[in-house]
Parts: structure tokens; sequence; C-alpha cells
């Protein structure tokens, strides 16, 4: 079939800038619309988390009124009634329950520990060593669990990172939470890390505050109850703005989820004076079906449109070239022409541009015309001996032999001993070799083997394998019965510089001169 127009190409070429400027802006549209989509789930997940943590906090202030209006707030009996009530287990996934850490005045840890057997049937030092400060321990905590009665008498402010909420919650008089710990009350393998949320209470008001209410929360259980239900197919990672290496939560899979996905959210909100940071990831439920379906269905629109317009201008300019032919013979007789045509002209170019490089060469490195006219004279003719060889041998190649003997051949008066097994040699490596062997042939005839009545020159190669194929080690070796005359730069020059670029540039391989005192070895390769 008949190459394309440039007509063609050019309104192939416009349709396709178009369409790829208008798929790409859909691809866009769409991707902006997923993530858009994405960040609404994640905002929705974020306030679930939020939501969850107010009702805990509203529970804490419920609480911390009840102990401030209730007068017998602190005998264990009624304080574990109230609880009882709030059904804990049942409405507040991941509170572990509700406590009270009272403030001791000195030498009060002999009441506190009195008080937790007599409440608890539990025998409880206030624990552990104090800390310059103040003096705390757990004296309530319920429900009453196995989990809950182990961190009785534990004095949170021995601890730094409670000790700091505590502090704050002193200070400003509302709920303070603190960075991720891990929870006295972790007492079995499944462990999971922890925040309490402190909030101060006072019996009589104006007084110093008697203790804290508190709340132990399980993250891991917290997170699971917020985020349940599949409305939410994401994977998450909840850290403290403050300990990002410490996450609160993180779902199983969230790890394979950064590697596999490009959509992503983060959102950042408080919790009791604490910033924290969710982001998400999609999950293994996460409804991806076609995500950019609209871009994948403009992109086969537009590449139809591209290929239908495009031949349609084709064929249109195929049949006025038909209407302009004589007939089918003369249509046909008419393609042979031209593809003999470009095939000559291919040839052609490739001459015309190898013979402008070598006089470009010629020209630069010589400074008399006639001496440029000759040399030029000379690797033109050496190029016109290879392409007889070429047309004598009736194929696109012709035998490494044929064409070393062709230029030794006019060296007069040496003896050339050639050795080697045949070689096929392309039309391009002919073209070039040819070029090569005659500037050898010319400085061995000016300066080295030729120029002497006794030199002698013995050329030798073999195929050897390579990594890639095969490839081609030729030995051209001139001996000499007096000293060799060191080349004057002027004649080595351009022929250094022209061997480098054929065996290099042209052949892909390289070649290495070694003068000698009584003659010149020159060592080529190239991959065949």
């Amino acid at each position: 079939m008949r190459s394309l127009s440039r007509l063609s190409l050019a309104v192939a070429a416009i349709l396709s800038l178009v369409g790829t400027g208008l798929t790409w802006t859909i691809y866009r549209t769409e991707v902006a619309g997923q993530q858009a989509a994405f960040d609404i789930l994640a905002q929705r997940a974020a306030r679930r988390i939020e939501i969850r943590i107010e009702q805990h906090l509203a529970l804490l202030t419920a609480t911390r009124a009840f102990f401030e209006v209730h007068p017998r707030s602190l005998e264990r009996e009624v304080f574990a009634a109230f609880v009882s009530k709030l059904d804990l287990d049942g409405q507040y996934s991941g509170l572990q329950g509700i406590g009270v850490s009272q403030l001791l005045p000195p030498a009060s840890e002999t009441d506190v520990e009195a008080g937790i057997r007599t409440n608890y049937d539990v025998s409880r030092e206030v624990w552990p060593e104090a800390v310059p400060g103040l003096r705390t321990a757990i004296i309530l905590l319920e429900p009453n669990d196995a989990r809950n009665r182990a961190a009785l008498g534990f004095d949170m402010f021995t601890e730094a990172h409670r000790r700091t909420a505590m502090l704050q919650a002193l200070e400003e008089g509302k709920p303070m939470a603190t960075a991720p710990v891990e929870l006295v009350q972790e007492i079995t393998q499944d462990v999971q890390a922890g925040i309490l949320i402190y909030m101060p209470f006072y019996r009589t008001e104006g007084t110093r505050p008697e203790g804290f209410v508190y709340a132990p929360l399980r993250m891991g259980d917290l997170f699971t109850a917020a985020l349940a239900g599949r409305d939410l197919p994401l994977e998450l990672r909840a850290t403290d703005a403050r300990m990002p290496d410490l996450p609160l939560f993180e779902s199983p899979g969230y790890s394979e989820a950064v590697a596999r996905e490009t959509l992503a959210s983060e959102n950042r909100f408080q919790i009791a004076g604490r910033d924290w940071i969710l982001s998400a990831r999609p999950g293994p439920d996460f409804d991806d079906i076609n995500p950019l379906r609209y871009t994948f269905v403009s992109g086969i629109i537009f590449a139809l449109l591209v290929l239908t317009t495009t031949f349609a201008v084709h064929w249109q300019g195929l049949a006025i070239d038909r209407s302009r032919a004589l007939g089918e013979m003369a249509r046909r007789s008419a393609e042979q022409k031209d593809l003999l045509m470009r095939e000559m002209v291919h040839r052609l170019k490739n001459m015309l541009a190898r013979v402008s490089g070598i006089a470009r060469q010629t020209a630069r490195e010589t400074s008399d015309k006639t001496e440029m006219v000759s040399r030029l004279h000379a690797r033109l003719q050496a190029m016109a001996a290879a392409q007889d060889l070429l047309i004598a041998s009736k194929t696109d190649g012709t035998d490494l032999e044929d064409l070393i003997r062709a230029e030794t051949d006019q060296i007069s008066g040496t003896s050339a001993t050639l050795s080697g097994p045949a070689v096929p040699l392309t039309a391009q490596q002919t073209h070039a070799l040819a070029l090569v062997f005659h500037e050898l042939a010319t400085n061995s005839l000016k300066y080295g083997a030729a120029a002497q009545e006794r030199g002698r020159l013995n050329v030798t190669w073999s195929v050897e394998k390579a990594s890639a194929g095969q490839a081609l080690k030729l030995l051209w070796q001139e001996s000499t019965s007096a000293v060799t005359p060191q080349i004057p730069d002027s004649a080595s020059g351009f022929g250094t510089r022209l061997l480098s670029l054929l065996v290099g540039g042209e052949l892909g391989g390289t070649i290495e001169r070694h003068p000698q005192a009584d003659g010149l070895r020159i060592e080529l390769s190239f991959p065949l």
C-alpha cells in the first residue's frame, strides 16, 4: 500500500494532538473526580472517629458532673452502679472503662491502699515510686474486670506522657489526651496502642482539685468499631502529629495499599488537645471498576477519528493519483520505476554523504590544492574499487580477502601475504573497510614497508566468538629491513581520525596502531 501523503500525515498529526489534549483533559478531570470522591470517604472516616471520641468526652464530662454533685460518688458501690448504667461494652467500644485518679496528700498512701483493698478485695500498694511533683493513684476504675484491676493503685503522674496531659488538664480545666501509650490494663497478648483522657474534678467550688476523672481508650477497638461497615472501603493509619512514628492505629493491609494505589488522602483534626493525622488508602473492597471509563472511551473515539480521517484523506489522494494514470500497466510500471529510483536515491545519498565527509576532512587536513585533489582522488578511487567489487559479486557484499587484495596489489615492490578464512562483508562494511585498507596501503607506500626494497606486508585475520555473536580480528603487520621513519603529524593526523571514525563509528569496532623499530603492527577488531 502506498505510503501516506504529507496532507494525510498532517491531518493525522493535528487530530492526534487535539485528541491527545482532550483525552488528557478528560483523564485529569476523572482523576480529580476520583480523588474528590475518595477525599469524601476519608473525611467521613475521620468524622466517625471524631464523633466516637466526642461521645467518650461527653461521657467523661457527665461523669465529672456526677462526682461534683453527688456526695457519695467516691464510694465504690455508688460509682459502680453509675457506670453499669452507661453500658460501656455495648455503646462505647474502645473505652476500657471510667476511673478516678486521686491527688494524694502527703503520707496518705496507707489510706488509699486500704480503700482499694476494701473496695476491690485487692492488696495493692501505690505504685511505682513517686517522682517530684504530684502524687496520684487510681482508686476507682469500672467496670470491675481483671484488666482494670491490674491498674488499681497506679500513679500515672510517674509516666511522662500521662504527666504532661494531667498538668495541661489542671492548667486549662478541660479534657486533655495523652500521646500514644501502652495502657497498664494490657495484660494479655492482644496489646494495642492506647491513650488516656483526663479531666480534673472539684468537690467544692474554688478549692484545689480532688483528682482526675479519666478514660483509658484502646485505639484498635475504637477505630474498628467506628469504621465498621462496608461503606468505608479504606485502609487507614492514624498518628499523633507530634509522634508520627508510633501509630495510634493501622489497618492490616495499609502497607500493601500504599504500594498498590495512587489515590491517597490525609485529614488532620484535634482530639482533646492533640493533633491527629488520619492517612487513607483504598482498601480491597474499594469500587475501582472502570475508574477511567470516560478517558478510555474518549481515547478510542479519538483514535478511530484520527484513523478514519487520515485514511479518508489518504484514499482520496490515491483516487486522484489513479485518475491520472494511463492504465494498470502504466501504473505498475510507474511503481516499479519509483521503487528503483528510491533505491538508487537512497544509495546515492549515502555515497554523497560519505564523499562530502571525506572532502571536508581532506580540506581541513591539507593546505595545498594539488595535494588535496590528489589525496581526495585516491580515496575516491578506493571507494570506486570497492563498488566494483560489489557489482562484480552481484550481491550486497563482497569477500574480505578480495577487498584487501584490491588494495595491496596497488603496492608495487612489496611482498604481501594474506591469510585467513573466507569472510563475507555487507555493503556498509565493504565501503568502510575499502577506505581503511586504502589508508593503510597509502601510508605503507609513503612511509612503511612498501617504501623500502625489502619491505614485507603480512595481513592475517580470524573469526572469534563474541558476546553478541562473532567478531573479526585482523592484524596488519609491516616489516622492514631498516629503521622505519616516524610518520609526520601532517601525514598521520587525518589518517588516524579517519581510521577511528570508520572502524569505531561505522563498524562499531576498535583499531590500535603499534609503531616498531623495524615496522608497524596494526590490530583491528569489529563485530560481524
